[in-house]
């Protein structure tokens, strides 16, 4: 295990029967080095989730090591032993509806897990996507497989998605949790009603036995989906209705001059000038700079609002509003 080995084991690696990996995204960086420069062979698997990429993983590995015999034993004594607990799980996840969030291979491991599980995956958003790995082996295309095997995904999308896209991604793919790998887009989604999951720890779906243990992980995740309901109803978005009316989360990339046209019309401008003005309360009046525009960057453009008190105090509120564009 590369994640756990120190300097004399990686030493040794090149004397390895084989190497594989349970990431084509990270591991075949490492697996394609030991095979091209040493000679190591490199097992060119689907990684190893759920039913499908765990059986044709320990094939493969079987195949190089001469141990197809004892493999398909193996294969089928694993299947008896988990199938009994897995359909358990369907039972209870039936009607459930999961979305997946998370580097694009990790995902394509995690779908595969869920539906093994039973339950619905519509829609996905991966950081990247890959598609032509290290090794170029044929079966380190994990899209293809996740496809191929169980199904496509209607929602798939490849985006470094912001925090103000999510209310639109969540509402057109409507789901009973997500799974995260990066902590920071739990507050998110929890803003939003929707429990989260951060499986920061690859090892945790891996394999037969992955398929159960990340079931019974997203049963007390599901337990606590009313705290998730009751702090959305006390939580205030931070963006204008004019942006929270949209349903394309990526309209923006698709029609940038969309924001002009909305500030021309006074839209954007008025919607949050209302709100912010019903905020502030009788004691201050607009005046100040009102809809003066600071700065336009990296795509954000800040405007400044001034706020004045009325008894002639000269007490100033300043408030600014940053609009995606």
């Amino acid at each position: 295990m590369i994640d756990c080995a120190n300097y004399d084991e990686l030493a040794q690696a090149s004397e390895a029967v084989a190497t594989s990996t349970f990431c084509h995204t990270l591991g075949s960086y490492m697996a394609t080095v030991l095979e091209q420069h040493f000679g190591v062979p490199q097992i060119d698997a689907p990684q190893p989730y759920g039913f499908a990429g765990t059986d044709a993983w320990l094939r493969a590995i079987a195949k190089i090591v001469g141990k197809e015999e004892e493999t398909e034993a193996y294969i089928k004594s694993e299947h008896e032993r988990v199938l009994p607990r897995i359909l358990e799980l369907r039972e209870k996840f039936k009607g459930v509806k999961g979305f997946i969030m998370t580097g694009s291979a990790y995902a394509h491991g995690l779908i595969s897990v869920l539906r093994e599980l039973g339950i619905e995956v519509d829609g996905s958003v991966v950081f990247h996507h890959d598609p032509v790995y290290d090794g170029g082996g044929e079966n380190q295309n994990s899209l293809k497989h996740l496809v191929d095997n169980y199904g496509d995904i209607p929602h798939y999308t490849v985006s470094k998605t912001q925090a103000y896209q999510l209310p639109q991604v969540f509402r057109r793919v409507k789901t009973d949790f997500v799974i995260i790998r990066h902590q920071g887009l739990a507050p998110e989604a929890a803003k939003l009603g929707i429990p989260a999951l951060a499986m920061g720890d690859e090892h945790i779906p891996v394999g037969y036995d992955g398929i159960i243990r990340t079931g019974e992980i997203l049963l007390d995740i599901l337990a606590r989906k009313r705290f998730n309901q009751v702090l959305q109803r006390h939580v205030e978005l931070p963006y204008s209705k004019w942006w929270q009316s949209q349903e394309d989360p990526f309209i923006l990339s698709k029609e940038p001059e969309i924001i002009d046209k909305a500030l021309e019309d006074g839209l954007t401008l008025g919607a949050a000038h209302e709100e912010l003005y019903d905020a502030m309360g009788s004691d201050y009046e607009t005046g100040v700079n009102e809809s003066q525009i600071l700065y336009k960057e990296n795509g954000i453009m800040r405007y400044h609002f001034g706020y004045k008190a009325l008894d002639d105090t000269d007490k100033l509120a300043l408030i600014i509003i940053y609009f995606p564009q």
